[in-house]
């Protein structure tokens, strides 16, 4: 009679693990991910400082309008918006997600060892 009980204990501990493997993938993939991101987001910086550094340069002596920075600056701006707006998004997604899943886990292992347990105690009283 316990020995269904310890394979489904076993089912759900190599379950437990899968999801574990998975999530660590997942993780290591995800900051991956990210980092190419912010290297190229930084190497974006880097290139319209440069251009805003030498529009500065050239409009001290002309009287080309100040506005063209903006025009320099906007596009960067926009981009390191929606980059962290995605992170927000996709954390906070998946945060509940990741929360939600491993509760459930952990809820289903939990009350398979106290299946187990009491099992236990009924055969051993």
């Amino acid at each position: 009679m316990t020995t269904p009980v310890n394979q489904n204990t076993r089912n759900i501990w190599s379950a437990i693990e899968d999801e574990k493997r998975r999530d660590r993938f997942i993780r290591r993939v995800s900051i991956a991910a990210w980092s190419v991101t912010f290297a190229l987001l930084l190497v974006l910086g880097v290139l319209v400082g440069v251009t805003e550094a030498q529009t500065v340069k050239a409009m001290w002596g002309n009287g080309v309008p100040w506005m063209m920075l903006y025009g320099f600056a906007l596009p960067f701006i926009i981009i390191v918006g929606i980059v962290f707006l995605l992170i927000a998004t996709l954390s906070t997604v998946g945060v509940f997600l990741r929360m939600r899943t491993t509760t459930l886990g952990e809820i289903q292992l939990r009350l398979a060892a106290l299946e187990q347990m009491l099992a236990t105690r009924k055969d051993g009283e």
